[in-house]
Parts: C-alpha cells; structure tokens; sequence
C-alpha cells in the first residue's frame, strides 16, 4: 500500500525526482492540495526548454546511480512531466530535490517514513519506507546542480529563450510597463 502512496510536498516546498528513466517528474496539479509555487513552474519551465542541454548531465546522473543493464546511456531521453508520483517512484530516482521561493532548489538526501527502524514496527499495521539518493549525501547531483545553475542565469539575465525573455521586469519602468512584464533592454 505504502508504495501507491502520491507524494504531494516536502516541508512546504515542491518536490522533483530526477528519475533513471531521464524522467523529471514532480506532482501534477489535478488534484488541487498542492501550491503551483513560482520555482515549481520555472524549473518545469527551464528543464522543459533545455532539455538538450540537460542530456548528458542526465546520463552522467544515471550512470552514477546504476541505471541497470538493459538500458544504455544512449537511449536516455530527457522528459519533463507533471503526474501523481508515489512512494515506489522513490526507488528509481537518481536525484530528489525540492524547490521554493527562497530555497531556490535544494538537493534531498533521503526520506523516509518513520524514525523508528523497519524492524521495530508492527509489520500488519505500520509500514516503514527508507530511502537515500545517489546524489545528494555530499553535494546535490548534476542535474540538480544544472539546474540551479540555469536558474541563477535567468535571474543575472546570462540565459534567456522565447520562454524566458518576459520573465524579469524593469523596476524603473512605468507603472503600465512594468505590469506588462518584460525587461526594457
């Protein structure tokens, strides 16, 4: 049961799983119990329009984190999707990390259901689930990292694409322009 669960959010902040599949995937919208925070849609955003350049960061991810026999580096495609992701999606991914307002982006390390050890909870009533990332323990993994990056150089305006340039405003415009959005260079 404990492995159908649909994740929702981390301490107040939207969570993203950077899968072994080249997936990166956070909980969709539908169902309403989660807030579309700002971070949430740039990183869906950046991931989406960047996609190519994300590849081979995302196979050196994958790689690191075992991506099992049958699936080659080469294969790997990167997809960015918002859908119901539960407890089992933990176990493919290579990467976690959460997004927010202030925190930006910020790697997970692990996560779990319980402080009390598996072996200690009554088996029929209580589950337990454990699991820690590849990436994340020392420093966040590549695909995190990147895209920690890309967003920082949306924000000093060193990166921009058709879906970007209204994202910044000129706060000295006028009141109409600034709410029309867009920077005036």
């Amino acid at each position: 049961r404990l492995m159908q669960a649909v994740l929702q959010e981390l301490s107040a902040a939207n969570i993203f799983l950077v899968l072994k599949t080249g997936e990166i995937v956070t909980p969709g919208l539908k169902r309403g119990t989660i807030l579309p925070g700002v971070t949430r849609d740039t990183i869906l955003t950046l991931a989406s329009e960047f996609k190519d350049e994300l590849r081979p960061i995302m196979m050196e991810s994958i790689k690191v984190a075992g991506m099992g026999e049958e699936k080659k580096a080469d294969d790997i495609e990167v997809t960015v999707s918002e859908r119901d992701v539960t407890v089992g999606d933990l176990l493919n991914a290579a990467e976690v990390f959460v997004t927010g307002t202030a925190a930006e982006v910020v790697p997970v390390q692990s996560i779990g259901t319980s402080e009390t050890p598996a072996e200690e909870l009554d088996g029929e009533e209580e589950e337990s689930f454990s699991v820690r990332f590849p990436h994340g323990e020392t420093s966040a993994g590549p695909v995190t990292t990147k895209l920690l990056e890309m967003l920082r150089e949306v924000l000093a305006e060193k990166r921009s694409s058709e879906a970007t340039k209204d994202w910044l405003c000129d706060v000295y415009a006028t009141p109409g322009d600034f709410r029309k959005g867009g920077s005036s260079s």
